[in-house]
């Protein structure tokens, strides 16, 4: 018997993701619209909260896009 190795799923990209911190760790809500096809969009009452393992860096790229459009 041969071990097979197990790859880990790639990431899907995030440059098109944006979220807000809504000060719970782990969690910030989706600023895209129709987030419900997204795996880690988790429904919330009237908004999905962002459950994304690469969070911070989808906080950080929208904290930078809303500066962009101030300027």
């Amino acid at each position: 018997m041969t071990r097979q190795s197990v790859r880990a799923k790639p990431l899907r990209d995030i440059e098109d993701c944006r979220a807000i911190e809504i000060g719970v760790k782990r969690f910030a809500e989706c600023l895209k619209q129709g987030p419900s096809t997204c795996a880690h969009a988790l429904p919330f009452g009237y908004c999905f909260l962002c459950t994304n393992p690469r969070l911070d860096e989808i906080i950080e790229n929208t904290k930078k896009a809303q500066q962009a459009v101030k300027f």
